[in-house]
């Protein structure tokens, strides 16, 4: 009888042991949970433009996928809705890119074409007095060229 009450609690404390390290590893985020956040975040949200620059609080701090018109030169670098919307200096929309000096560089060569960019949004920065919002953590930044050739007349 001795030795069942002591198979008891020991079964009890075991139990317990299991739930509380069960607790903490939800409650502090095992590497599995991590994974499965960092798979979930790093896919881009694919975004148009104007959605974008009617709401870019809405997409704070998350990594999306847009099209735009590139600028790169000195103090002006923005990703545009359209082509003419740089031409006229029309920033609000627009958002500013955060380059380091190496992208620059790397990226200049894009500058005055449409491009697809991954980056993350930044509503609330200080560019958003000129702009509207900044774009930073760029993790793709490549050409965009689709020609469906010319638009058929009726």
């Amino acid at each position: 009888m001795a030795e069942e009450s002591r198979l008891s609690g020991r079964r009890r404390f075991v139990g317990f042991a299991l739930f509380f390290l069960t607790f903490l590893l939800v409650q502090s985020g095992s590497p599995l949970s991590q994974t499965h956040k960092q798979n979930k975040d790093a896919e881009p949200l694919n975004v148009g433009m104007v959605a974008l620059l009617a709401a870019p609080q809405r997409y704070e701090g998350k990594l999306i996928r847009s099209i735009g018109f590139l600028c790169i030169e000195f103090e002006n670098d923005a990703l545009y809705l359209h082509e003419e919307d740089y031409r006229y200096g029309e920033g609000k929309n627009s958002f500013s890119l955060r380059l380091s000096e190496t992208q620059r560089k790397q990226f200049k060569s894009l500058s005055l074409k449409r491009v697809i960019i991954e980056a993350r949004v930044y509503a609330n920065g200080p560019e958003a007095r000129e702009w509207a919002g900044a774009l930073g953590n760029i993790q793709r930044l490549e050409p965009w060229v689709v020609d469906r050739g010319p638009v058929p007349q009726p």
